[in-house]
């Protein structure tokens, strides 16, 4: 099945990811893992001027609206994360403008993108990894099919295939079928299972949150 969105999974992700109109800050153990081209990542603490645009909504503590960014240069995948690996909407940074741009759809070019000020932090560690150019190897079908929240989920693992590490078929792994979209698409595992311990392929683990089996399993 290709990407779909149930009601619930998006109530489930506003509950995880929304502030309140009277927080004071980010989401509680919020990180943002930045991949590049190269597999590797580096996990960083996300910047308010990166969350003031992932969250920008009025009458909340995101409420300064973000000025619009063009997509120029190359650029790194940016995953935030919530308690226990819990997937928000995945996005891309441009070092060159500072864009950020959030989309589920990572498979094309950017339609909307914005910043506020410079994000330092995620300027910094954009240079310890590869930047991608062009397209990126995305999710297009799973069956079995799930939420926007478990497609973002299962392409981080193999991102940043760098963490992968050679293990046995853990019990209980729960099988997909996966097809892939873009340059490295031939290189991305077509059976994968998930397990409490990760994500599961040809031979190797991918560590992954605890989230994403919980999403896995409400798939089956």
């Amino acid at each position: 099945m290709s990407r779909v969105r149930p009601l619930a999974a998006l109530t489930i992700l506003a509950l995880a990811f929304v502030p309140s109109a009277h927080a004071d800050g980010p989401p509680a153990n919020m990180t943002l893992v930045v991949v590049g081209s190269d597999g590797r990542s580096v996990t960083i603490e996300p910047e308010p001027t990166v969350l003031a645009v992932l969250f920008y909504a009025p009458h909340s503590v995101y409420d300064v609206q973000p000025r619009p960014a063009s997509p120029r240069g190359g650029y790194v995948r940016i995953y935030p994360l919530g308690s226990e690996g819990f997937p928000a909407i995945p996005g891309r940074f441009y070092p060159v403008s500072g864009a950020l741009c959030f989309d589920w759809n990572q498979a094309r070019t950017p339609r909307s993108c914005g910043r506020l000020g410079r994000p330092q932090r995620l300027v910094d560690t954009s240079r310890r990894v590869a930047l991608f150019h062009g397209l990126a190897t995305t999710l297009a079908v799973l069956y079995p099919g799930g939420a926007e929240t478990l497609f973002a989920a299962l392409e981080l693992p193999f991102a940043r295939y760098k963490t992968a590490r050679p293990a046995p078929r853990p019990a209980g792994c729960l099988a997909f079928h996966a097809t892939w979209y873009g340059p490295r698409a031939a290189q991305r595992p077509r059976q994968i299972c998930v397990s409490h311990r990760g994500v599961y392929a040809r031979g190797h683990l991918y560590p992954a949150g605890l989230s994403i089996w919980r999403l896995a399993r409400d798939s089956h």
